[in-house]
């Protein structure tokens, strides 16, 4: 069995969304602040805790652009994503409570893209008709 995916066999799904997900969250939040609530590309930086630069890649979607539009017309991530923002801009969150914002948004993202399962269905289960699935469609 082979896969496009580099991440290798034994990736957590954790560890394949913070590739494959987490840019585009990031990159949504750096639009809602720049383009909703006006900040510059420094400020939204310092807010951030990135360089200028990355947000400036953010906006023009050299970094983390596959799915911000998705995040952006999607009314339940839009609204997920902007809470975040205004948090951010508020000060009036955490790095605990930021994390699971974030995880908050990626689930919900990966169900919408991956059309992945419930989470009370056993993912192992899902994976493997999945695979198989695809191993029938290259047939």
């Amino acid at each position: 069995m082979t896969s496009s995916d580099d991440t290798g066999f034994l990736a957590a799904p954790c560890e394949i969304a913070v590739r494959k997900y987490v840019p585009s969250i990031r990159a949504s939040i750096a639009t809602i602040l720049v383009k909703v609530y006006g900040l510059s590309i420094y400020r939204t930086a310092k807010i951030l805790h990135i360089t200028p630069a990355a947000v400036s890649n953010y906006l023009l979607k050299r970094r983390g652009g596959d799915y911000v539009d998705l995040i952006l017309k999607d009314e339940e991530l839009y609204k997920l994503v902007s809470k975040i923002a205004e948090n951010l801009i508020s000060e009036n969150i955490d790095k605990q409570s930021m994390s699971m914002y974030i995880c908050q948004v990626c689930r919900k993202l990966r169900e919408k893209v991956e059309k992945t399962p419930p989470m009370h269905r056993p993912i192992l289960e899902y994976m493997l008709e999945r695979r198989a699935s695809e191993e029938d469609n290259k047939s």
